[in-house]
């Protein structure tokens, strides 16, 4: 549906005979992480009092949500109750029409245009109020604390505000967006289609890519190969010529210094430093105070499995930490603190009767890692929400605010 305008008053705003405002092309919803305090959602804060709410694509775009928001009230700003029979004569500045998904760069946003009929309303707009805010209701879903997914969403109303949890991205234009969806290279459109899990898209992209290769003339392949070549050999010869000068500086620093000899190529082939490492594998660093020491997956794994079990647990950085010795230790006391927890009887059986202090490296790493599991399936299971009233308020979370809650959560832990 498009709003019939007399007066153009910018790119993105118009009037209709009677004054009514008319916002067009306003991105009111987007994809992504957005933050709460612990007390705005149905799921347990993390480490830091905050929870990270994960909004995906199929949620966001999903039919059944878009048409929800079809029709719904705007208001200045969000009320304490959702807008109902009973309160829309009080609430309602104008109306939500035409909700759509974005393309091209946009493709992450929810877009619709809001006819405002409000006087002060639209005197707000005018002066500057241009953020917008979505009130909704949703399901939730826990993947562990202070992480969590928004399912089900059903819109009730958008909202004015000086300024929304989604950003500045979210909110009425005075200008038309650059038409940036026409100019999308192809890396960029692969990009996309990967973000936005988008196969057909890919496949597309791949199929472009494919016939510009096979339209190419061979006398151009030829002259872009030639060229290709001749920045090669002049690098080639650039390094030659940087080589042979440092050759000749360290033949000058022997010749000042007669206990000094130029290192050979058999000098490296017998150096016990110079071997065929494999990128692809942690290699142990040795370490003469602290043992073998791990910088790769291994203690990355240690690290999060530990804190499924205890969360919250302080863990050093230290190179001492990161030995074998010092794994031992974090999964020891990451299953200390779950046996002493909720999950304690579903936990002890692991142990087959044997105190945990007395289990062998590889015994421990066992039972560590099935523990670390069984807690995470158990969270993953008590994960899922009933339906919950949800506003995207009209302050984002500031420095401030995230530092109240942090030290909110740590007194309650006292």
């Amino acid at each position: 549906m498009r709003f019939y305008a007399t007066e153009q008053l910018g790119p993105k705003q118009s009037a209709t005979p009677e004054g009514f405002l008319i916002c067009h092309d306003v991105a009111i919803a987007r994809t992504g992480v957005q933050r709460y305090l612990a007390d705005e959602v149905p799921i347990d804060a993390g480490p830091g009092g905050q929870v990270e709410i994960r909004r995906e694509p199929d949620d966001v775009f999903r039919p059944e949500t878009l048409a929800s928001f079809e029709g719904k009230p705007v208001t200045v700003d969000h009320p304490e109750d959702l807008v109902n029979p009973d309160n829309w004569k009080e609430l309602a500045a104008g109306l939500t029409q035409n909700v759509r998904r974005g393309d091209g760069l946009d493709q992450d946003l929810v877009f619709a245009d809001l006819l405002i009929m409000d006087r002060q309303a639209i005197e707000a707009v005018r002066a500057g109020l241009r953020e917008v805010s979505c009130g909704y209701e949703a399901d939730y879903e826990q993947l562990s604390p202070g992480i969590g997914y928004q399912r089900n969403i059903v819109g009730n109303h958008v909202a004015l505000v000086e300024r929304g949890r989604a950003g500045a991205r979210c909110a009425i234009q005075d200008k038309d967006p650059t038409p940036m969806s026409k100019k999308l290279s192809w890396a960029d459109r692969l990009r996309r289609a990967f973000m936005a899990r988008d196969a057909e898209a890919a496949e597309e992209v791949a199929k472009e890519i494919e016939a510009k290769d096979a339209d190419v003339e061979e006398e151009e392949g030829k002259a872009k190969t030639s060229d290709a070549l001749a920045k090669i050999l002049d690098r080639l010869n650039t390094m030659d010529a940087d080589i042979k000068a440092l050759k000749a500086g360290k033949a000058n620093d022997a010749n000042d210094d007669p206990d000094k000899k130029e290192t050979t190529d058999d000098d490296l082939e017998d150096d016990p430093a110079m071997t065929e490492d494999t990128i692809l594998e942690a290699e142990p660093a040795s370490k003469a105070d602290t043992g073998e020491t791990y910088t790769g997956d291994s203690y990355r794994d240690a690290v999060s499995r530990a804190e499924i079990l205890a969360p919250g647990i302080r863990i050093a950085t230290t190179d001492a930490a990161r030995s074998k010795q010092g794994v031992a230790l974090i999964q020891r006391a990451a299953l200390r603190k779950a046996l002493a927890g909720d999950h304690a009887a579903r936990l002890k059986p692991l142990l087959h009767g044997r105190a945990l202090d007395s289990l062998s490296r590889d015994a421990l790493h066992t039972v560590f890692v099935g523990a670390a599991e069984l807690v995470r399936n158990l969270n993953n299971a008590g994960g899922t929400r009933t339906a919950t009233s949800t506003r995207d308020f009209g302050l984002t979370v500031t420095p401030a605010s995230m530092n109240q809650a942090a030290q909110q959560f740590w007194a309650n832990r006292k």
